[in-house]
């Protein structure tokens, strides 16, 4: 699956840290409305069908949920969000662990929305690509088509 990632980490990562602050939502609203949005704005004028953008794990955490903000912000008319419809049975936290505690440790993500549909799979971060590899396998089990994943930055060096 292809990754593309709007900036390296260490550009924005402030930005990034604010998430679980009362800040956060703005800044992922910005980013979502001034990044994310014109680059699928783009990539929408050449669907023949539309598509959907499911982002990871859309749990509430901290007052509202940063990778529905960047789904939620970024759809088009031809990308519509499918909130809440990837979840991870495990919460396990991932902040400064290692690959392989990652992989000892999976989400275990559950899908909950339609089959038969293109996608494009939204996250904040890329850090080891552990994540995203792990809801890529589920949403292709379960009948989706993830066209590519979308984050906003890239933290593997």
């Amino acid at each position: 699956m292809d990754v593309i990632s709007l900036f390296r980490y260490k550009t924005i990562a402030p930005f990034l840290l604010s998430k679980h602050t009362s800040a956060g939502y703005r800044l992922y609203r910005y980013f979502s409305r001034r990044h994310l949005a014109p680059f699928l704005e783009l990539f929408a004028e050449g669907l023949e069908r539309p598509a959907f953008l499911i982002g990871i794990d859309e749990r509430i955490k901290g007052g509202y949920s940063h990778t529905a903000v960047l789904t939620h912000y970024a759809r088009q008319s031809a990308l519509r969000p499918l909130h809440a419809s990837l979840q991870a049975r495990n919460p396990v936290s991932y902040a400064g662990k290692s690959l392989e505690y990652r992989l000892l440790h999976p989400r275990d993500f559950r899908y909950d929305g339609p089959s038969g549909i293109e996608a494009i799979l939204v996250d904040d971060i890329i850090t080891t690509g552990s994540t995203l590899g792990e809801a890529h396998r589920v949403l292709k089990e379960t009948g989706v088509e993830v066209l590519f994943a979308l984050t906003l930055a890239d933290a593997r060096e």
